[in-house]
């Protein structure tokens, strides 16, 4: 979460900068840092893939089994892109089913405190528009 909420102000900056224009929008994500947010982003995507595969197969016999299944889900559920709504993505009904794992799990206090720090972080694009 902390790399995607360093990634997303780097890339609606850059792509504020560059408007349409695809070679000053490659030149605004070097300069903005966003280049390196991205790598970042995507070695901890290669280690947590198969990780995250690994828990999902494997069945939850415990409440530390479910507790990994709703990291996993939250994982999942980050927004798309950097224009988002300041809200996880989750779909339909499961969001209902992740808030009720995850306070039987203890991981409400975490998921509000990402929560707030989307709601800031779409606070932050708003401003910067």
């Amino acid at each position: 979460m902390d790399a995607w909420l360093e990634w997303a102000p780097r890339m609606r900056a850059a792509h504020a900068e560059a408007k349409d224009n695809t070679s000053a929008l490659a030149v605004a994500i070097r300069r903005t840092g966003c280049d390196v947010a991205q790598e970042h982003m995507s070695e901890l995507e290669h280690h947590m893939q198969p990780l995250a595969e690994e828990i999902i197969a494997a069945p939850a016999t415990s409440l530390g089994g479910l507790r990994a299944k709703a990291l996993v889900a939250l994982w999942e559920a980050l927004p798309k892109s950097a224009s988002h709504q300041g809200a996880f993505d989750f779909p339909d009904a499961s969001r209902s089913l992740f808030e009720a794992i995850a306070g039987m799990t203890g991981l409400l206090p975490l998921v509000r405190e990402l929560e707030a720090r989307l709601e800031a972080d779409v606070e932050f694009k708003d401003v910067d528009a």
